[in-house]
C-alpha cells in the first residue's frame, strides 16, 4: 500500500540536464544516499533539487566570507558581510530538506520507527 501511495520512482535518481553541474552533482549523490532506502519517488524531485541548490549557495555564500571576511568595507565603516545573511537563509531551506528527505540522524531514526 506505501509503495503504491508514493508513486513512480523512475524520474528521481538522475538529475535533470538544465541543472548546473554542482547542483546536479548534489542532487545525485542525495539520491543516490538515499537508494537503498527505497523511501524516494518522482514526487520527491522537487524535494532534492531544493535541498541541492541550498548546499550549492550555502558553499557559494560561505567561499564568499572565506575570501572577504565576516565584516566589508563600505564607505568609512565596517558592515557585516550579507553572505552572512545568505548562508544562514541557505541553511534554514537545507535543514528542512534534510528533515524531509531524513538525511539528519534524528530523521533517520523517526523513519526507522515507521
Amino acid at each position: 500500500m506505501e509503495k503504491r501511495l508514493r508513486g513512480r520512482a523512475d524520474l528521481v535518481y538522475q538529475a535533470r540536464e538544465d541543472l548546473p553541474d554542482e547542483v546536479k552533482r548534489l542532487y545525485e549523490a542525495i539520491a543516490w544516499h538515499l537508494q537503498g532506502a527505497d523511501v524516494l519517488s518522482n514526487l520527491d524531485i522537487d524535494l532534492i533539487e531544493m535541498t541541492a541548490y541550498a548546499i550549492y549557495r550555502m558553499r557559494q555564500a560561505r567561499q564568499s566570507l572565506d575570501q572577504e571576511g565576516l565584516l566589508i568595507q563600505q564607505g568609512d565603516k565596517l558592515i557585516k558581510n550579507p553572505a552572512a545573511n545568505i548562508e544562514k537563509d541557505y541553511q534554514k531551506i537545507f535543514w528542512q530538506g534534510c528533515l524531509q528527505l531524513g538525511l539528519s540522524p534524528v530523521s533517520r531514526a523517526k523513519l526507522e520507527q515507521h
